[in-house]
């Protein structure tokens, strides 16, 4: 699920894009993205990874994390999710990447696509979609030191949603992960895995 690469780039199979998009058409009605109270700065956004994201949300404070906004990471921030349906896609636990983690920022961005200017409509979730995996896609070479492609890590990427948007919100945040599930130790930049 993610949209157009450059002349020349190499895709994932036709039949892993359309699982991940029936994947995430699945997760936003499962989990309503872009309905919900709580979190600590009200935004909401909609999300979707290009394989299944791990099952590890954590509902008890991990050892040196605390609790932040997910609009409020910035690049080379880890994190957890929190396991609270409240604070899903708006309120992460913060942890030093040495600790073990799922997920790292590594590209934060104003969302340029269809419809970017203040007070247009929502240009709608395949478009803001679109958009906002290819720009993540685009930077990952030179944050991991590989290619998407060849890369062992997957990408998460969280754009915004038709309610957040109306509030002026286009902030894509651009995460990587193990899709293995096993957790994140240390900074994954340069790393080329």
């Amino acid at each position: 699920a993610h949209g157009p690469l450059p002349a020349g780039a190499v895709r994932a199979p036709a039949v892993r894009r359309r699982f991940v998009a029936l994947a995430a058409a699945l997760l936003c009605t499962l989990a309503g993205c872009s309905d919900g109270e709580g979190g600590t700065d009200g935004a909401t956004t909609s999300s979707a990874p290009t394989t299944a994201p791990p099952e590890t949300t954590v509902s008890t404070l991990p050892e040196h994390a605390t609790e932040q906004g997910l609009r409020d990471v910035e690049v080379g921030d880890c994190f957890q999710l929190i396991d609270d349906p409240l604070a899903q896609d708006k309120a992460v636990w913060s942890l030093p990447c040495e600790d073990p983690h799922t997920y790292e920022v590594y590209e934060v961005l104003d969302y340029e696509g269809e419809g970017a200017e203040g007070g247009t409509p929502y240009p709608g979730v395949p478009i803001v979609q679109d958009w906002s995996e290819q720009a993540c896609h685009d930077r990952f070479e030179a944050f991991i030191g590989v290619r998407w492609t060849l890369s062992e890590l997957d990408i998460q990427v969280w754009w915004p949603s038709e309610e957040s948007w109306g509030r002026g919100d286009r902030t894509v945040i651009c995460t990587v992960f193990s899709p293995s599930g096993d957790l994140l130790r240390g900074s994954q930049r340069g790393t080329g895995r």
